[in-house]
């Protein structure tokens, strides 16, 4: 059995503002306080103890409990920051170490018990990646499930928070919903205020509830072993050469090319508001600000793109779950690394739809009880998936092998991908350089014996682009 969230949308009561503002103080400053590498050694109870001994937020206008259960979540945040952090770190050690066991496991130690100020190896490492965070949230906190309680008003559930007399009454939070399937007893919630008094502004007066559910593993998964490389045109595209998610490009072409075209326009108007502001006609400028330059429709677009980019990429991962058990697949939320990036592709290819991928296929995946292994992905797209080797060449969604045979690059990448779960000599936090010297030590022979069957491939290649190039011009002059 699996935990989600759920979101379920409430009105925005006045009480809620001064509570967020002063939960968005006490985040502020713990962020503050214990962000950074003040916290080498110390658990999650440590900064609790401190905070509860020092009693720094009692005089707070806040009621107790929502403030221990928030400054409970802040911390845990505080502290997923710092682990997010070493997980990196652990890619730096075992660069570092080379294959030796004992500096492997020595500085594994030093990590893992917070004694990286000892190292100066890792000391310099975690400063590098733990910068000292800070946070400006100030829309949201937590109510302790026995500090509310729920009841049905005209057919709408309605959730009553309890606060200390002295605060004021309890709060009425009125939602959309009429109740059913939606089960918040014994369960913490998280409110989050969107309203046009907060910094942040995503849906106007709107309060989202966010609780946990338990997800049932009522669907096996299948029996294979199979590779995954996430598409373009498809979300993904298996080692069996089935694709997974088609339309999923197409999505994020619609949004980027119209985000673009909406960036393009508005920033014709922030020059127009800006030259009216200085003329001095200042009224006609705040009527370009307040009814050209808001972020309501673009906000709305956004996020009805990530909703139907979350269905298809669910829906592709179940896909691959019903067929696989064992799923390799490259690590979805990390940048992808180019000499020269292509600028359109890196505005479609959002790190949000990334990361969304990311996140479907890890759920799905757990819930069904199936192995999610993440390999190493340097050189997959640039291997031939027949030999395994580092030769041939990838052409846009097209790989040509060293004897002239063309593959779709996708499906050949994926093909790689699954023979990197049985390649021991490359793990997944192997430097890409060394993965490109294990390759080229494997493939010496080989690349020497075809590599005038390459060139004369390559050719070819060019041969036609430049013959289409020709027609193409032809038919332009005609």
């Amino acid at each position: 059995m699996t935990t989600s969230t759920r979101i379920i949308y409430a009105d925005v009561p006045e009480e809620l503002l001064p509570i967020c503002r002063t939960a968005g103080y006490i985040r502020a400053d713990i962020w503050r306080r214990y962000g950074g590498l003040k916290t080498a050694g110390k658990s999650a109870n440590d900064p609790r103890k401190e905070i509860t001994e020092l009693r720094l937020y009692d005089s707070l206008p806040i009621d107790g409990t929502i403030r221990g259960e928030t400054t409970k979540d802040i911390i845990h945040d505080v502290f997923l920051y710092r682990a997010a952090a070493q997980q990196k770190v652990r890619k730096a050690i075992f660069a570092k170490a080379k294959g030796d066991q004992d500096e492997l496991k020595r500085l594994y130690a030093l990590l893992r018990y917070g004694d990286w100020t000892t190292e100066p190896f890792l000391h310099h490492q975690m400063r590098k990646h733990f910068k000292h965070g800070k946070s400006q949230v100030d829309n949201q906190f937590v109510v302790r499930s026995d500090k509310f309680r729920v009841e049905m008003v005209d057919d709408k559930l309605v959730v009553v928070i309890h606060v200390a007399s002295k605060y004021g009454k309890p709060i009425r939070l009125t939602t959309t919903t009429s109740g059913k399937n939606v089960h918040l007893i014994g369960k913490n919630l998280r409110i989050i205020l969107i309203g046009k008094n907060l910094r942040i502004i995503v849906r106007n007066n709107q309060t989202e509830i966010h609780y946990s559910f338990d997800k049932t593993k009522n669907r096996p998964c299948g029996q294979a072993v199979i590779g995954i490389d996430k598409g373009y045109t498809e979300a993904f595209v298996d080692s069996d050469g089935q694709a997974h998610g088609k339309g999923f490009g197409k999505v994020m072409s619609e949004y980027g090319d119209k985000t673009h075209q909406t960036g393009q326009s508005r920033n014709k108007l922030y020059a127009l508001e800006k030259k009216h502001r200085q003329a001095g006609r200042i009224s006609k400028a705040d009527r370009i600000k307040n009814n050209n330059l808001g972020n309501k429709k673009i906000n709305g677009r956004k996020e009805r793109a990530h909703q139907r980019l979350r269905d298809i990429a669910f829906k592709a991962a179940h896909s691959i779950v019903d067929k696989a058990e064992v799923v390799a697949a490259e690590d979805l939320t990390g940048p992808i690394p180019k000499t020269h990036p292509w600028k359109k592709y890196n505005r479609k290819m959002t790190s949000w739809a990334k990361g969304v991928l990311a996140e479907a296929l890890e759920s799905t995946a757990k819930q069904r009880n199936a192995n999610l292994v993440l390999v190493n992905a340097a050189y997959t797209s640039q291997m031939d998936s027949n030999t395994h080797l580092l030769e041939g060449k990838r052409v846009g969604d097209k790989f040509y092998r060293a004897n002239g045979d063309v593959l779709q690059a996708d499906f050949n990448a994926a093909r790689n991908v699954r023979h990197r779960l049985d390649d021991h000599e490359i793990t997944l936090y192997t430097p890409y350089k060394e993965v490109r010297r294990i390759l080229l030590s494997r493939s010496t022979g080989a690349t020497e014996r075809h590599r005038h069957e390459l060139q004369e491939a390559l050719a070819l290649v060019n041969r036609v682009r430049n013959n289409s190039k020709t027609q193409c011009a032809v038919l332009h002059r005609v």
